[in-house]
């Protein structure tokens, strides 16, 4: 009896921490990295609020545009990263990633974006809507590659 009642109990715990904010957030994450590696916009883009914003002033629009022009540019796409542990607040979590963007252009594999020494960093803003978990926000973003272009179209200076 002592056993089922541990093993109600420790189901119980790891349920509860399936289902938290911040580890649906981090599934949902991975799921979206998989759908850009498989080049499938739509996939990407399901994850994405329809109210999206950055300090750069790209909207779900233009997002997908930049996102679908990634995948035309580049074969093989593979993006390495590093997730740290998810901010959660009420309604919303807060993800910061390290990555670099590996493809293949014109026939040769290397980095598009990023490096191995000098890695991307990100700052997502996930927020829960009726349909679920979405990518609300970008809130900080570091493109070794596009620092000075990025700090340039800053709106929220």
């Amino acid at each position: 009896m002592v056993v089922l009642a541990m093993v109600v109990v420790a189901g119980g715990f790891w349920l509860r921490h399936y289902f938290s904010p911040g580890e649906v957030v981090k599934r949902r994450f991975l799921g979206v990295v998989a759908a850009f590696e498989e080049e499938r916009l739509l996939g990407v883009m399901a994850s994405i609020s329809r109210s999206y914003t950055d300090p750069w002033g790209q909207s779900y629009e233009g997002l997908a545009g930049r996102i679908r022009e990634v995948q035309e540019t580049y074969d093989a796409l593979q993006l390495n990263h590093e997730l740290s542990e998810p901010r959660v607040g009420k309604y919303e979590v807060r993800l910061t990633f390290h990555f670099v963007l590996w493809g293949t252009f014109e026939g040769n594999r290397g980095y598009v974006l990023g490096s191995l020494s000098d890695p991307c960093t990100a700052t997502l803003l996930w927020r829960k809507e009726p349909q679920g978990w979405r990518l609300a926000a970008t809130e900080e973003l570091d493109i070794p590659e596009l620092r000075d272009e990025l700090e340039a179209r800053r709106v929220d200076r």
